[in-house]
């Protein structure tokens, strides 16, 4: 006979895609009439954003702009001067077709970029940045729970598990005017922007989730076009947004993710000379996976008092959601600008993080570097640039984990801020924030089958109420049980013990 199993559900977050699409950035171009000649490249950037992501049937397109920014130094005003050159890109990926509801997660990074001046007026650059995506989906897990049968005694353990109650990805807008002030001076035009957002505190409700925060702007811009006089100025914009996630709840961990898809900051002074007001129009794409703990039972092993069993096994996956780090940290490290004497600092900024963790015993070790740019002036007054790197080192608590350990850690710099301490040197501090989740992945053989063999009966001696058994120390109820075929509840009620272990050589009792 075939013995039927009470079975659980659990939702866990399946990776069913990633991929990337290199796109290549090939271009020979001169310089607009109204740009100056060039004296020397200071910086070539790319700045890729993401117009336009679709999701339909087993098809991802990404469409995008990829912004080429040249920063030069003018051969005539011995200013800093920008040149941009706009490239539109897509690419298009193919998918898993049986996903269920699948979630798109699209990443942008520079893979290289080189530069050089083939005149004044000429400029040859060669490059290439990637799309990188990850396709998720709610993966409904079975486990098997419990053997139905007056006759089956079964051995069990619980384990703790992650199961992914929700995922939810919405994009919302953000658009402000902001004013500079007019102590600043007008802007003429901007040099550089950059654009972050970040969460503070998280509310769930039933299906939905309240994210508050803080959007950054920041604005390097020129206030004389003749001069090339510039200025600096930090924006910092709160914001609240409700983000639907069917499925979160109050009691839920989240897993939030916060992708500026692309934004666009331009200038009232266009229209008026006098004007102090920026405009800023962001698009930005929120990410959700909401985590509840459960119990889940496992079937270790089994016996009928009344039939021989034949017992088939599977290993059963589990993640738990052992940490989600949420620290900041202070790097700071001395720099030099080499050969550059330095009179004054134009604007510093962070050009990207990377790091690596890596896990040892119960510390999650994460370390990298913040690739800082400095645009400075020399003792000349002349612009220079310079990159350098502010090195960090973190040690993340993780409690005991005895599986796999996958981390997602993402540092994000919050804030660059300097001191000069020398004629070419700097003291530079980056401020970090560490999130992310650390998950426990396990694998464990458990019971999913299980017949009786209706002519092999167990024998069962019935000519006594109870047995004398000689136990030794170290000897399991469990194997004591299953030879007498009785249950180690019995056993262990006859005896008043509470441990599933002899403690030391006895006689105990079995009934029958």
């Amino acid at each position: 006979m075939e013995y039927q199993f009470q079975r659980e559900n659990c939702f866990a977050c399946e990776k069913v895609f990633e991929g990337s699409s290199e796109q290549p950035v090939d271009l020979d171009f001169s310089l607009p009439d109204y740009c100056p000649d060039i004296e020397r490249i200071l910086k070539c950037r790319i700045c890729p954003s993401v117009m336009s992501k679709n999701l339909s049937g087993d098809r991802l397109d990404v469409d995008g702009v990829a912004v080429i920014k040249l920063y030069y130094l003018d051969a005539k005003k011995q200013a800093v001067r920008l040149c941009e050159h706009t490239s539109p890109f897509s690419c298009s990926f193919t998918v898993r077709s049986a996903v269920q509801d699948p979630t798109a997660v699209v990443k942008i990074k520079t893979e290289y970029l080189n530069c050089r001046a083939l005149s004044p007026r000429r400029i040859d650059i060669h490059g290439a940045f990637s799309v990188c995506v990850n396709v998720f989906e709610r993966a409904e897990q079975e486990y098997f729970c419990s053997i139905e049968g007056d006759d089956i005694q079964q051995k069990k353990h619980t384990e703790q598990v992650s199961c992914l109650c929700g995922i939810g990805q919405q994009q919302f807008s953000l658009s402000e005017v902001l004013d500079i002030g007019q102590g600043k001076g007008s802007p003429e035009s901007i040099l550089r922007s950059e654009f972050s957002i970040g969460v503070e505190s998280a509310k769930a409700l039933s299906d939905k989730i309240m994210l508050k925060g803080e959007a950054v702007l920041c604005l390097l811009y020129v206030t004389d076009i003749e001069t090339g006089a510039q200025d600096t100025m930090t924006f910092h914009i709160p914001y609240s947004q409700v983000i639907d996630v069917q499925g979160i709840s109050d009691i839920s961990q989240n897993d939030i993710d916060l992708e500026v898809l692309n934004y666009d900051v331009s200038l009232k002074s266009e229209y008026d000379e006098s004007s102090t007001l920026v405009t800023l129009d962001a698009k930005i794409c929120a990410t959700v996976f909401a985590y509840e703990e459960k119990n889940i039972n496992v079937i270790d092993d089994a016996y009928s008092t009344v039939y021989e069993l034949e017992l088939s096994e599977k290993n059963m996956k589990y993640a738990h959601l052992a940490v989600m780090p949420d620290m900041t940290v202070a790097a700071k490290q001395d720099v030099s600008t080499g050969e550059n004497k330095i009179s004054k600092i134009i604007d510093i900024w962070c050009d990207g993080v990377n790091s690596i963790s890596t896990f040892d015993g119960n510390t999650l070790l994460t370390k990298g570097k913040v690739n800082c740019c400095i645009l400075a002036c020399d003792t000349e007054g002349v612009p220079f640039y310079a990159e350098r790197a502010v090195e960090f080192s973190v040690n993340i608590p993780v409690p005991d984990i005895s599986g796999e350990v996958s981390a997602k850690i993402s540092p994000v710099c919050k804030s660059l801020s300097f001191r000069i301490t020398g004629d070419n040197t700097l003291e530079l501090k980056a401020d970090l924030q560490l999130k992310g989740t650390v998950f426990e992945n396990k694998v464990c053989r458990c019971i999913a089958g299980a017949v009786g063999n209706e002519d092999r009966k167990r024998i069962r001696d019935k000519n006594a109420a109870l047995t004398l058994y000689y136990a030794d120390e170290g000897e399991n109820l469990w194997s004591i049980a299953r030879l007498y075929c009785t249950s180690v509840e019995a056993v262990r009620l006859e005896n008043d013990l509470t441990d599933d272990v002899i403690q030391a050589h006895s006689m105990i009792l079995i009934p029958m």
